[in-house]
């Protein structure tokens, strides 16, 4: 509606307009009604045929131009973000695969698409999982969802769970070593909050004991410099890359894993949807 009244400023002439704009007059007469109905206003001078701006018209119209500026601009910034070469995706992933998978997938796929851009958001399974159902993130790295969660999820790594001591633990040395042979250790524990803490308290259970826990976190980052200052022991995900001051790791017996993969709902759009295929793509080479 606001770009016929324009064009009919230009041409005061609804024949005209309805012609550059492909309707017929009779649906540009209607428009024109409902909008000065709608303004409480005139907008023209009546002089037979032809239509003449008034001075609330050209009011109004210098308002009108504006906003046809702005909703052009945000269509064209629509369609950037959408654009599956120079688009934007919101990229969701877990605190514990920020120092490994995400450069590793992030650096990938930019090699392949260097024009896409990511919005990058950190956060726990369960925060990654809301966001994706509430169109807050477009993917996420993170555990498989729920079982009946509207949520696709494709699997990528597995985590090696293990045993983790401070250095110099008498214990860091022993092949073979059960969580069992632990139990009498304070815990350096995630938040109840965390899923990796349920995953713990269930082997703990299967083992037949209950941890004493000493400290909780919901920071991996902080489990690690926790168990490493010699505070406690714990079960973490085995890291890709091991850092000076970080603890002893020796894997879970029997083997323990935690898997890594890409969750997303549909529909998602274009950039994200290129993402994945890609994601896919190169797991299948």
């Amino acid at each position: 509606m606001l770009r016929w009244f324009v064009s009919l400023c230009e041409t005061e002439n609804m024949r005209d307009t309805a012609a550059l704009e492909r309707i017929n007059q009779s649906t540009l007469s209607r428009s024109l009604a409902r909008l000065e109905e709608e303004v409480g206003a005139e907008l023209f001078h009546r002089r037979g045929r032809r239509l003449v701006v008034n001075r609330l018209g050209v009011l109004y119209r210098e308002h009108a131009v504006r906003a046809l500026d702005e909703l052009d601009l945000a269509r064209r910034r629509v369609q950037a973000q959408i654009n599956p070469e120079t688009g934007v995706i919101r990229l969701g992933f877990l605190h514990s695969v920020g120092r490994w998978l995400v450069p590793e997938v992030l650096r990938d796929h930019r090699a392949h698409t260097p024009g896409i851009h990511f919005e990058l958001h950190m956060g726990f399974a369960r925060e990654l999982r809301a966001w994706l159902e509430a169109d807050e993130v477009d993917v996420a790295l993170v555990t498989p969802p729920p079982e009946g969660a509207a949520l696709s999820w494709y699997g990528m790594r597995e985590q090696r769970l293990c045993i983790a001591l401070p250095p110099g633990h008498p214990l860091a040395g022993v092949p073979g070593l059960r969580l069992a042979d632990v139990r009498d250790e304070p815990f350096v524990a995630f938040a109840p909050t965390t899923d990796l803490r349920q995953v713990i308290d269930r082997l703990c259970h299967r083992a037949g004991f209950q941890p004493v826990i000493a400290f909780e976190s919901e920071e991996i980052a902080t489990v690690r410099g926790l168990i490493g200052a010699g505070l406690g022991v714990g079960v973490l995900p085995r890291p890709a890359v091991l850092e000076h001051d970080d603890p002893v790791y020796l894997p879970l017996v029997p083997a323990q894993h935690r898997p890594i993969g890409l969750a997303w709902k549909e529909p998602v759009p274009a950039p994200a949807a290129r993402f994945i295929d890609h994601i896919r793509g190169r797991a299948a080479q």
